[in-house]
């Protein structure tokens, strides 16, 4: 498929500043796009490869339009809108066609499926579970009996539904990802540590994406809660009764231990460890790898391990590297004082 610029800015609603009539074939980044094709741009650090783009036209936000002398559509979200050219042009596609249960399926006869709903090979739903409505479930998926799985959603392959488990619209659950598996909580009896059995659920909003081989732990007693539009990257993992609020932002191998609470509009950057039973607020940044142990009451940039203030702890890093400067210069020191001394009491 091909679409001209002034049918892109249509789409996308955005103003057009250029050849309306130009045709666009494709979809490229900006440093490799071709002449035939559109690239989002949407900071100023990547604005030196934009002026130098090959693109037929870039998709640019209000606040850099001025510095691009060259055909642009200005949106307010360009990223989102080259997603929307990227669907009309017909570049992303389902891997698995929605076309009801495959013969090999296994449907049991109390489960509720919705209209147009896709059962791929051997996938499996329980007794008694919900299924809405153009919801797709690929090859090998699990919905366990008694689950609860809202419209529109995509359970990738090898996935797990567990009974626990209720999803909201829009979901997506990544291969391999299990939601609702008993959590991590054991009891010491007389010959070493035994399971204490869970009886709590997983609640999840709408619109969240749980990432390939992520891990949400269901609730020993209550609700294990993940919120609206919250994004989990692969190999999370959420511990029993966590709460994540709505739109937090979570990167691969974040883990976040039993009965911890994070607040709305964060973002957890990779290998971020939260530890059990802490509060952190909402509109919070954790850097990459930081570790969290307390409380963190107000929102702001943080960084370290354990973390702290983003300001406080590059601070302690930019001191920490001159602690060998600062040793050498306390032993010459040491040593000055010494001869002093020494002169002091040699006098008559």
């Amino acid at each position: 498929m091909s679409m001209t610029l002034q049918e892109i800015a249509a789409l996308v609603g955005g103003k057009l500043e250029g050849d309306g009539a130009a045709v666009i074939h494709g979809v490229g980044p900006i440093e490799e796009a071709r002449p035939d094709q559109i690239a989002a741009l949407d900071d100023a650090r990547f604005l030196a490869q934009a002026l130098a783009s090959k693109a037929a036209a870039l998709l640019v936000p209000q606040k850099l339009a001025e510095q691009i002398a060259r055909p642009k559509i200005v949106v307010g979200f360009p990223q989102i809108a080259q997603n929307q050219v990227i669907e009309k042009l017909g570049l992303w596609k389902l891997p698995w066609p929605a076309a009801g249960p495959h013969p090999t399926a296994v449907v049991d006869a109390s489960a509720i499926v919705g209209a147009d709903v896709a059962i791929g090979a051997y996938a499996v739903i329980g007794a008694g579970a919900k299924i809405g409505a153009g919801t797709q479930l690929e090859p090998l998926a699990v919905v366990e009996g008694g689950a609860v799985v809202g419209a529109r959603c995509r359970i990738q392959s090898h996935a797990v539904v567990a009974a626990c488990a209720t999803l909201g619209d829009e979901c997506v659950i990544g291969h391999g990802a299990v939601v609702g598996g008993e959590g991590f909580g054991f009891g010491f009896g007389p010959r070493g540590p035994v399971r204490l059995r869970h009886l709590g659920r997983v609640v999840l909003g709408n619109r969240v994406h749980v990432g390939n081989g992520t891990t949400i732990d269901r609730a020993r007693f209550g609700d294990s809660k993940v919120g609206d539009d919250a994004k989990l990257d692969s190999h999370v993992h959420l511990g029993h009764n966590v709460v994540v609020g709505a739109r937090t932002i979570m990167a691969a191998h974040t883990g976040v231990a039993g009965s911890s609470e994070i607040g709305e509009n964060c973002l957890l950057g990779g290998q971020v460890g939260v530890a059990d039973h802490v509060k952190v607020a909402s509109n919070v940044r954790l850097a990459a790898r930081s570790g969290v142990a307390g409380t963190i009451e107000e929102p702001g940039d943080y960084f370290g391990f354990w973390a702290k203030e983003r300001g406080v702890a590059m601070r302690e890093l930019a001191g920490i590297s001159k602690l060998p400067e600062a040793l050498r210069e306390l032993t010459r020191l040491k040593k000055e004082v010494e001869k002093l001394r020494t002169k002091i009491a040699d006098r008559p």
